[in-house]
C-alpha cells in the first residue's frame, strides 16, 4: 500500500474510533445514571428494578470494547518501558516490531475466538438464564467489533510506524 493511502485510511479509522469512544462514554453515563436511580428506588422506596444490574454488566462490555482501539491510537494502554528506554534506536525498532507482531497475533486470536463464540450463540440461540432472557448474540457481538477495530488500528499504526520510522499516536 502507498503511504498516503495508508495515512488516509488510518485517519478515517481514527475518526471512527473517536466516535466509538464517545458512544462508550454515553453508555457509561447511562449505566451510571441507571445505577443511581436503582439505588434510590431500592433504599428509599423499597422498589428495586429487575434489569439494571444485568444490563449494566452487559453494557460494561460495550464500554470496554468500544474504547480499546481509541486507547491504542492515543497511546493510552499500559506500557512498561524501563528496558526499552535503555536501548538504542535500532534495538528499540526491533523490539517494537516484535511487540507489534505479538500484539496483532493476540488481537487476531481474540477476534477469531469472539467470532466463534458469537456465531455459536447466534446459531444455538443462546439467551441469558435470567428474567430478561437477553440473547447473548447482542452481548457478544461488541467483542467481535471491538477486537476487529483494535486489530485494524494496530495494523495500520504499525505499518505507518515502520514506513515513517516514528510512533503514530495522538490526534
Amino acid at each position: 500500500m502507498e503511504k498516503n493511502r495508508v495515512v488516509s485510511i488510518y485517519t478515517r479509522i481514527k475518526k471512527f474510533n473517536k466516535f466509538c469512544v464517545t458512544l462508550s462514554g454515553l453508555i457509561l453515563l447511562f449505566v451510571t445514571f441507571s445505577i443511581f436511580v436503582d439505588v434510590i428506588l431500592r433504599y428509599f422506596f423499597n422498589r428495586p428494578s429487575i434489569w439494571v444490574t444485568e444490563v449494566s454488566a452487559y453494557l460494561f462490555l460495550y464500554i470496554i470494547f468500544l474504547g480499546t482501539a481509541y486507547a491504542l491510537q492515543q497511546g493510552l494502554h499500559i506500557k512498561v518501558t524501563f528496558i526499552v528506554d535503555r536501548l538504542n534506536a535500532g534495538r528499540k525498532r526491533i523490539l517494537n516490531l516484535i511487540n507489534a507482531f505479538v500484539s496483532m497475533a493476540f488481537c487476531f486470536v481474540l477476534l477469531w475466538q469472539t467470532s466463534v463464540m458469537t456465531w455459536t450463540a447466534f446459531k444455538k440461540n443462546w439467551v441469558s438464564p435470567t428474567m430478561l432472557n437477553a440473547p447473548y448474540v447482542y452481548i457478544y457481538v461488541i467483542m467481535v467489533f471491538g477486537s476487529l477495530m483494535l486489530f485494524i488500528t494496530f495494523l495500520l499504526a504499525t505499518i505507518l510506524e515502520f514506513k515513517t520510522g516514528e510512533t503514530i499516536e495522538g490526534e
